[in-house]
């Protein structure tokens, strides 16, 4: 719990001065940014297709719009009995790429794909200070090297997974199809529902992708208060078991994921947002909290309108569960359109 409460303090800046935020026209506050663009940079469910947070409403017939997003992150989860480990020590480096095109009568279809660099990174010292200094479990990483490169699971002395260091490489490529309306309306729940299919471009050898072809199903919901929107989201998805998983004998639990978000119009060209999305477990074949435990992605964050079609965000991210996922993310997102 003080975890999560230290955490939710640092939006207090975004929020807390609500009363004294400047008073905006009708079309001002009602000017809906959306959700960031992220996901939970754990190397495993980079393999995975994630159908979270968006915008309710798809592209009219024939526009386009596009988007691109840099995420910087560092994870340490370390856990090992009995032959079996389960060890995430790095920092990933992940640029990603979509692209949408409405196709006329509530339909659209936005492909994505990325690319992904990890290695030993250089924030271990300044992230066991961060957690120090607001009471955040550091899970371990006192007891071991500074910035050092480790991600793997083995079971049984069999290695079922591992994410090749110093390479850039390409991830898998998802193809999504949304049907759903063009505009909200004010005051009711708009809803959006999608169904992807991921291709196996990434490398299964060296981690960047499971070799298999994935699928699921997601819905989508957005309110418009006036100034503020509410965002949710519900999602399954069938993952893909690489080779050297079922070699390992690791079995892969179906992808369960339910989220919301709120944004709020803080001036003409920004709003801010939090975020946040409770992931379910990888896998429970490995009884270990580092590969069987949930996870709750938290993003606190804020939009802005450059001008024109064009916006940029600037997000952070933790994950509130500490055994699961990622200590620290700092997301920057670029869209067109969107």
């Amino acid at each position: 719990m003080r975890r999560v409460l230290a955490t939710l303090l640092l939006g207090l800046p975004l929020f807390g001065g609500c009363a004294l935020l400047p008073e905006l026209s009708a079309e001002e506050a009602g000017r809906v940014r959306g959700p960031l663009a992220t996901r939970m940079p754990q190397p495993i469910l980079l393999t995975f297709p994630h159908l979270g947070l968006r915008r309710a409403v798809v592209l009219p017939a024939g526009e386009m719009a596009a988007g691109s997003t840099l995420a910087y992150s560092s994870i340490y989860e370390s856990g090992a009995r009995n032959g079996d480990v389960v060890r995430m020590d790095g920092e990933l480096a992940q640029a990603s790429l979509r692209a949408r095109r409405g196709l006329g009568k509530g339909f659209e279809l936005e492909a994505q794909g990325g690319l992904l660099h990890a290695g030993g990174g250089t924030l271990d010292a300044a992230i066991i200070r961060w957690h120090d200094f607001f009471g955040f479990p550091n899970a371990g990483r006192k007891d071991v090297a500074d910035d050092q490169f480790d991600m793997r699971v083995v079971r049984g002395g069999v290695e079922g997974y591992s994410l090749t260091p110093n390479e850039l490489q390409v991830q898998d490529l998802a193809l999504t199809l949304a049907w759903g309306a063009e505009r909200t309306t004010p005051g009711r729940w708009s809803s959006l529902v999608r169904a992807t299919v991921e291709l196996p471009t990434g490398s299964e050898a060296d981690g960047f992708g499971n070799g298999e072809v994935d699928y699921g199903l997601g819905w989508n919901g957005e309110l418009d208060l006036g100034r503020s929107t509410l965002f949710a989201t519900a999602s399954w998805v069938h993952p893909g078991t690489s080779s050297a998983l079922r070699s390992a004998g690791v079995d892969l639990f179906e992808r369960v994921c339910v989220g919301g978000a709120w944004e709020l119009r803080l001036t003409e060209h920004t709003s801010g947002i939090v975020q946040l999305e409770w992931l379910s477990p990888i896998s429970g074949t490995i009884d270990m909290e580092e590969l069987d435990g949930s996870y709750a992605d938290l993003v606190l964050g804020l939009t802005h309108d450059l001008g024109g079609p064009w916006r940029a965000s600037l997000g952070f991210q933790e994950d509130l569960i500490a055994a699961a996922g990622t200590d620290f993310s700092l997301v920057f997102g670029l869209g067109w359109g969107l």
